[in-house]
């Protein structure tokens, strides 16, 4: 074959490759949220959603996950509850009070890590290719679980927390912050070993809910069972979101960089069917799915 045609080809495929990873960016918009419940994972498009309809541009669904063991498959992953985009939102971080925390590409779908936890209902990556999840209310849980997903499915570290329900890590603080029944715990990260208890303040109500970003690095959003709330991390005081409103048991809560919240409410039992939003106001309906969280993708 001749130089000139051998160029064309790689011409040809460095086109084609870079077409592929321009299509997958820009399949994602700049404003899209994620949406958890039963055994599926949705990105919906903001911008493109029409009136209550969501425009759903990506779907992972555990029961078609075949790169999962047939129990994680068909069991563990019945009842996702939380769903964070990482790694400049190339990969997914999942819980599932069905009994599973996992990694998962954007890209190919393809499962990187997962590990069993008790009721898990929140999931954070910490430096070093460390993860934390929460186990909750199970008959081996009430606990927070630290991972190596370099070395192992089995945690490196625990330690009791009654009714774990959320973790975040601030970078800029390097803590991990996590939420129980009624108490905020702040942790540090004592190299690959496990993690240091540093404080902790008991949360203005009981049953905590969320833990979530507020889109700086001063503040937490912190829901419990009648209400939700602002953590100021340098006063350490709680006060009330301005101008949001109370409902009880509120899933999840967070706010982007032009300051829309995005929420959920319970509606039957634990779930919901719609997504809500707030300055400005909108609502999207997943009539065929148990939603329990939604998250910005990008926040």
């Amino acid at each position: 074959m001749k130089n000139s045609s051998i160029l064309s080809l790689i011409f040809v495929w460095m086109v084609v490759a870079f077409a592929g990873r321009h299509l997958q960016a820009q399949s994602i918009g700049a404003k899209s949220f994620l949406v958890c419940g039963d055994s599926k994972i949705l990105i919906v498009d903001y911008e493109k959603s029409r009136d209550s309809i969501p425009e759903i541009v990506w779907s992972w669904d555990a029961h078609q996950a075949m790169d999962l063991p047939e129990d994680y498959r068909t069991k563990k992953f019945n009842s996702t509850d939380d769903c964070k985009a990482i790694n400049g939102g190339k990969q997914i971080l999942i819980s599932s009070s069905s009994g599973a925390i996992a990694i998962l590409n954007v890209k190919d779908k393809k499962v990187v890590f997962y590990a069993e936890v008790p009721n898990a209902h929140s999931i954070a990556l910490l430096p070093g290719n460390m993860l934390v999840a929460a186990a909750s209310t199970a008959a081996k849980g009430n606990k927070i679980m630290l991972y190596d997903i370099k070395k192992s499915n089995l945690p490196v570290y625990t330690d009791s927390l009654y009714s774990a329900h959320g973790l975040v890590w601030n970078d800029r603080r390097k803590s991990l912050y996590a939420l129980g029944y009624d108490v905020l715990r702040e942790y540090k990260m004592v190299g690959k070993e496990g993690l240091k208890l540093q404080s902790h303040w008991k949360i203005p109500g009981i049953s905590g809910h969320e833990l979530g970003l507020t889109g700086n690095e001063d503040n937490l959003f912190v829901t419990e069972h009648h209400g939700a709330w602002n953590f100021n991390l340098n006063t350490h005081q709680f006060t009330k979101i301005e101008n949001f409103p109370d409902a009880d048991n509120i899933k999840s809560l967070s706010k982007n960089r032009a300051g829309q919240f995005i929420y959920t409410v319970p509606e039957k039992s634990w779930w919901t069917y719609h997504v809500s939003f707030l300055a400005p106001k909108r609502s999207f309906a997943f009539p065929d799915m148990k939603v329990y969280k939604a998250r910005w993708f990008h926040p």
